[in-house]
């Protein structure tokens, strides 16, 4: 395994975006948390179950943040699926401004990490 001074700019880039991704996800989980402290009963499980989802998401984003700099074949394929995930769940629910901003996130890092595949699914 290379040293994060030895992991390609490309590889840091694919990783910090997916932080990034985690930071806004995690928004969103204390948003529905709050949420669910002021509505009515069945409100409050409805939020609660979506701030659950959206935690599990966070840590989803995060664990393919870390393995991406491992640079193999498993963390690749998680990372995608992860993303394809994200981006047909956020164009089948309502869509609003924050929805755009995180789909044309996941779709830019899914691109990104298409077009620099190589460097996951050689020899590892």
């Amino acid at each position: 395994m290379e040293s994060p001074s030895q992991t390609p700019y490309i590889v840091r880039a694919a990783q910090a975006v997916f932080f990034l991704n985690a930071a806004i996800w995690l928004q969103f989980g204390v948003l529905s948390l709050i949420r669910m402290a002021g509505g009515s009963p069945d409100r409050a499980i409805t939020a609660g179950i979506v701030a659950i989802l959206m935690f599990g998401n966070v840590a989803a984003m995060l664990l393919c943040g870390v393995g991406l700099g491992k640079q193999q074949k498993r963390f690749y394929y998680l990372a995608v699926a992860v993303l394809v995930v994200n981006i047909l769940l956020t164009v089948t629910d309502q869509f609003g401004v924050l929805d755009f901003i995180t789909l044309v996130i996941d779709v830019g890092l899914l691109a990104l990490l298409i077009a620099t595949r190589s460097r996951y699914l050689s020899a590892r």
